[in-house]
């Protein structure tokens, strides 16, 4: 007899899919840090997405009469392919779920939405190289050595860039991340409030004028990423609905890419 995919139709099924949606978005979030084009609209792999980016204003001017001059706006748009579609499939036979008191469908489903997660922003990721941004701008650092300080001197290797100090975000492999939360600054920083996010969740949401984001994608690369500072100027992400072919069951919205 063939395989037949799940249908998700009934109440059942929407919950394990609503269950597994907030570990995949909490993955999900360092895509934040970049300007994104995403829409429920269908494409197919090869297509180009323009993604907008706003570039930093021109200098103000002197009233001279009227508001007119200057007025214009530096946005431009960058080409990004759809040439990823990342996919996981669940499948759990009647006897499996009868055979066992545990919700192995949900489990199961929860497991692969954050593996999916993990390997589109690796995906993205991919795209943070030496060869695309230069040099490190900042020494090697080794997980153990990264802290408050280290911090300051990436903001201020930013600020040499001229990078705006508006939106900017730290994204951090995670035993960097780990090590920053025992930072004497950063633990004391939580003292009015001893169930604050850092203590109790192991989170530092913002920190030197960084949105700070930890993960696990960062990819094994010759650069030896290990985290980066960005702008919304610096990566453009575009996602779109995969155009349905013959035989689809269900389709996702799952391709996704980014460019430098």
């Amino acid at each position: 007899m063939p395989w037949t995919p799940n249908i998700l139709t009934n109440v059942g099924d929407i919950k394990v899919a609503q269950t597994a949606l907030q570990p995949f978005l909490k993955t999900l979030l360092p895509v934040a840090a970049s300007p994104r084009n995403f829409s429920p609209s269908p494409a197919d792999k090869g297509d180009m997405i323009r993604v907008p980016i706003i570039g930093a204003p021109a200098a103000s001017s002197d009233f001279e009469g009227d508001y007119t001059s200057n007025s214009g706006a530096d946005i431009q748009t960058v080409p990004v392919v759809l040439n990823r579609h990342k996919y996981k499939t669940v499948h759990v036979t009647a006897t499996e779920a009868a055979d066992t008191a545990l919700n192995v469908l949900e489990t199961l489903v929860v497991s692969a939405a954050q593996q999916l997660a993990i390997d589109v922003v690796q995906d993205i990721f991919t795209a943070i190289t030496a060869a695309a941004y230069g040099a490190s701008a900042i020494p090697a650092l080794a997980p153990a050595d990264f802290n408050y300080k280290a911090v300051l001197g990436v903001r201020e290797a930013c600020a040499l860039a001229k990078m705006p100090v508006s939106e900017r975000s730290l994204i951090l492999d995670s035993s960097y991340y780990t090590n920053l939360l025992a930072d004497d600054v950063v633990a004391k920083s939580f003292n009015l409030n001893l169930s604050a996010p850092g203590v109790v969740e192991g989170e530092v949401k913002r920190l030197a004028g960084f949105n700070v984001y930890e993960t696990l994608a960062i990819p094994l690369t010759q650069d030896s990423l290990c985290g980066f500072a960005a702008h919304p100027s610096g990566l453009a992400i575009a996602m779109r609905y995969l155009q349905p072919v013959a035989q689809y069951e269900e389709a996702a919205r799952s391709p996704i890419r980014s460019r430098a």
